[in-house]
């Protein structure tokens, strides 16, 4: 059985309030004014900090930009923060989304990997991806941690790996990048 991720009714949340949430092992997000709050379990917190380790290698040695763990908050709007699981923000862009050294960043990453938790809805996500992409995300991706299985959205396609030995590429956000999925799935 499915249970739905606790949410907190508020009106508005400044960025202060948001920060000072406790931290609790929780993950909160601002989705349309809305706070969501998930548990984080150890296969998810694994896989997120396995990928962002090689995304961020990738991406250092070609000084492509700054990839990001999920305590980062993007604030794509007054009543929105979201804080994918991994993330990418080009070199090109990072500028102009690090508006303030202790403020969210401001705007999308160009690339989001979400992690499915058994409490997140399909409906929170899929709502997620809408505004990332409104908000000038190129790729994201979304990981099935039960079913070993990455749908990549682009604005206008979703593809589907699920096979261990699929190869996840970085398309033209991050041009070179090749993973196969038991990379991502299975322990080293």
């Amino acid at each position: 059985m499915q249970t739905m991720a606790p949410t907190i009714p508020r009106e508005a949340w400044t960025d202060e309030e948001l920060e000072s949430l406790p931290r609790d092992g929780y993950k909160y997000e601002l989705l349309d004014g809305e706070l969501l709050r998930n548990p984080g379990y150890a296969c998810h917190g694994e896989v997120g900090a396995r990928l962002c380790a090689i995304l961020a290698n990738f991406a250092k040695s070609r000084k492509l930009g700054e990839f990001y763990d999920a305590i980062i908050g993007f604030r794509l709007s007054a009543d929105v923060v979201l804080s994918p699981d991994v993330s990418f923000v080009s070199q090109a862009r990072l500028k102009k989304l690090r508006v303030a050294p202790e403020k969210f960043l401001a705007g999308a990453p160009d690339l989001v990997v979400e992690v499915l938790l058994p409490s997140e809805r399909m409906t929170q996500i899929s709502r997620k991806l809408e505004l990332y992409f409104d908000h000038g995300t190129r790729l994201a991706w979304l990981i099935n941690l039960r079913k070993q299985q990455v749908l990549i959205y682009t604005a206008d396609s979703i593809e589907a790996l699920t096979d261990l030995d699929d190869v996840l590429t970085g398309g033209a956000v991050l041009p070179g990048f090749k993973c196969k999925l038991r990379t991502i799935f299975l322990p080293g």
